[in-house]
Formats: C-alpha cells, structure tokens, sequence
C-alpha cells in the first residue's frame, strides 16, 4: 500500500513538473512573439511617421531650373552690366491684361533668391538673397490694377520694383540709368531732390501720368521706382 501511495506522488509530481514546463515554454514562445510583434509595429509606425520634408517657394529657394529667354525676369544682378539691368528691369513690366500672377511668376528666374511668405491673391512678390555674397538684387515686383493687386492684371495701372544694391557708386549709376530710362519713355522731370549724399528722390511726368524714383540708404541702397502700365 505504501508503496503505491509513493508511485502516485511520484507519478502526480512528474506530471506537474511537465505540465509547468510546458506552461513556461509556451510562456516564454508567447513573449517572444509579443516581442516580435511590438518591434514590428513600432518599426511600422516610424516608417510612417518619417515622412520628406515639404519645403514651400515662400521659404525657400525654388530649385527648378528654369530656361533663361529674351523675356526671363533674373533677381540676382550680381555681375551684370548697367545696360543689362535695365533691360532685365523692363523686362518685369511686359504684362498684358489678363495675364495671371501664376502664369506671370513662371517667367521669373530666382537663382538662389527667395520670396517671402504672401496671400495667393496677390499679383506681388518680396524677394530676399539665398547667399551672402550677394550684393544687387530685386527685392520686389508688385503689379497693379489701378490701386488694385489682384491675381489677374486687368487693364491700365503700373509696376511697382525695389532693388538692393551694396555699393553705393554703383547704386547710384543704375538709379541714373533708370532715370534716363523713364525720361526716354516721353516723362519729364518735375521733381529732383538730394537731401542727402544717400538719398534721391525725382518724380517724372508724362500727360496726366506720373511716376516717382526714390534712393535710400537702409544697410544696402535700396531703388525703388514705379513705371505706368496699360496692358497692351
């Protein structure tokens, strides 16, 4: 009788003994496959959550490159002529009516410049230089429709520019240039200031058409200048 008694613990023993090792086997297999699940689902939603950067035309350069044309509008003027900025200058202003800021902006060669944040609606633009070596540069274009900005160009109004140039000498040059430019165009002086050795303001006449140069000394020379546009 003893000895049956101890061949059921025995017995009863073992088959705890197995039964808690295979408890634990399974445990353990559970485990590593939560394991491997969670590393996987982890991994997934990393993939996900990696995603490019968007980079927008109002903070950063526009990398496309565009094909420059007897039309092309080029921001940066750095190593251009007089004779060349002027052209490029008078270039910004062959809009017709009903050209679309969109399609108008395609025409514009940044070249390392950037524009600053804008409203869709408006048919203007502020530029600033992508690189410190740059010392001569359009710093703005805004078209209007008479006292309008709109995004389409609707008949008679003017443009609107602003360059930033470094050097003095040479600032002052291109704002003669320009002045000359206007004057060829049938405008007549009616105005000329020099408060300053920084400074210059002249308005111009034309019938009952007026526009308005203007120098000022803000780090760079700034010129800035407005040109009447009837849209033909």
């Amino acid at each position: 009788m003893k000895t049956k008694a101890i061949i059921r613990i025995i017995a009863t023993a073992f088959a705890a003994v197995t039964i808690l090792g295979a408890t634990t086997a399974c445990s353990k297999k559970d485990d590593q496959g939560s394991s491997r699940e969670t590393h996987t689902n982890l991994a997934e939603s990393t993939r996900k959550s990696e995603k490019p950067e968007i980079q927008t035309e109002s903070t950063s350069a526009s990398s496309e490159t565009k094909p420059v044309t007897e039309d092309t509008i080029i921001l940066r003027l750095d190593g251009m002529t007089t004779e060349e900025i002027i052209k490029d200058l008078w270039n910004t202003m062959n809009v017709k009516t009903g050209t679309k800021s969109v399609d108008y902006y395609e025409n514009i060669n940044m070249d390392g410049c950037r524009t600053f944040s804008k409203k869709d609606d408006d048919f203007s633009w502020l530029f600033y230089e992508g690189s410190s070596d740059t010392t001569c540069y359009i710093s703005r274009i805004s078209v209007f429709s008479g006292f309008k900005c709109d995004p389409t160009f609707e008949g008679p109004g003017n443009i609107t520019l602003e360059l930033h140039i470094e050097d003095k000498d040479f600032a002052f040059e291109v704002a003669q240039a320009i002045a000359d430019k206007i004057q060829s165009e049938d405008f007549a002086i009616r105005t000329d200031m020099k408060s300053s050795e920084d400074s210059w303001n002249v308005s111009f006449q034309r019938d009952r058409q007026m526009c308005m140069l203007q120098v000022h000394h803000i780090g760079d020379y700034v010129i800035s200048f407005d040109f009447p546009i009837d849209g033909n």
